[in-house]
């Protein structure tokens, strides 16, 4: 008798393919992304913001509906809004696309993108994600036991960008769904779903593109160095570059400057999907007197004073994803 049985088994487990491999390390990096302190705390500001989001759209619906008791609450004991009240429902029913439409696609551009917006949180998201993503397997040389499994080195990058994609996802493009979503299923009309479609659409098509250009520029700083702190260093370190060239082509009048901070590329881009210019001048024929007021004036200067070529700044995030893409063949790659 054999000491050793030699016999064949028949594996009759399902087989996985690689896609289910990208999706494993795609979710081992949300699960290491959520591990770091503070990290939840960040997730459910983005949430909470969110859920005050949503309140202050139930009370702007509720202005169009008379019978509501927020609407008696309102014109009672905010005297402010007694005599707007009245006046804001009969321009909703005469013009609701103007009144409804373009209050949500200015409400949603601010909410996405503005200093005091989701946005902001998931770059402190990613900042502190930064050294679970490729850093510390650059430090524990992890990449090599990914390549023993049958992992690619673009397979490898495609779960991690997965990745990045979940944690904005729960940070960013999912707290702008549920406002949305909030805002509209708590309104007086069924026909609020209708004219504040083009703001979702809006929306998601800046934060989805916002998603992949942060993706990409969060794995590329993460792949410069094995040294959690120093990756940690360097993204900061961008985030104030930008804000600093920007200010510096503001008040010196170079616009060219402007253009090499990615927060002001993002922002023409956000300005180019919303079409906030064009929103400007089509209530100030409209309605003249409403783009006189304090947020209007400086927003429209804001558009006045900024730089507004946005195939430039496309063309800037493009070099940046660029960049990116490179530093991460350069740098993941199995010993």
């Amino acid at each position: 008798m054999a000491l050793i049985d030699s016999s064949y088994t028949h594996r009759d487990g399902e087989t996985r393919g690689i896609n289910y491999r990208r999706w494993v390390i795609a979710q081992a990096t949300l699960t290491a992304c959520l591990k770091v302190k503070g990290m939840r705390w960040v997730v459910w500001s983005c949430w909470i913001y969110a859920f005050l989001q949503g309140i202050f759209l139930f009370g702007f619906g509720q202005l169009m509906d008379p019978s509501s008791t927020v609407y008696a609450f309102i014109t009672e004991n905010l005297g402010l809004f007694k005599p707007i009240a009245p006046m804001f429902q009969g321009w909703a029913e005469e013009n609701p696309r103007i009144a409804i439409g373009m209050t949500y696609n200015l409400f949603f551009y601010i909410f996405t993108g503005a200093i005091v917006s989701t946005l902001t949180l998931s770059l402190v998201a990613l900042g502190m994600a930064i050294p679970r993503l490729i850093t510390s397997d650059l430090s524990s040389r992890a990449i090599t036991i990914y390549s023993s499994k049958a992992v690619s080195r673009l397979d490898y990058c495609l779960g991690k960008f997965g990745g990045v994609m979940l944690l904005l996802t729960i940070t960013w493009l999912g707290p702008m769904l549920a406002t949305w979503l909030m805002g509209n299923l708590m309104a007086p009309k069924i026909s609020f779903f209708w004219h504040t479609a083009p703001a979702l659409l809006h929306s998601s098509m800046f934060v989805l593109a916002g998603m992949i250009f942060l993706g990409l520029m969060a794995l590329g700083v993460s792949a410069m160095t094995s040294s959690p702190r120093t990756a940690t260093s360097i993204w900061v370190g961008v985030l104030l570059l930008g804000v600093v060239l920007s200010g510096i082509g503001l008040s010196s009048k170079n616009e060219w400057l402007q253009y090499l901070s990615f927060w002001f590329d993002l922002e023409l881009l956000q300005r180019w999907i919303f079409n906030i210019s064009g929103d400007f001048k089509e209530l100030s024929a409209e309605y003249p007197g409403i783009t006189e007021g304090d947020i209007f004036k400086q927003m429209k200067l804001r558009l006045d004073i900024t730089a507004d070529n946005v195939a430039v700044a496309i063309t800037c995030l493009s070099l940046l994803g660029g960049a990116a893409l490179l530093t991460l063949y350069k740098k993941v790659k199995p010993e």
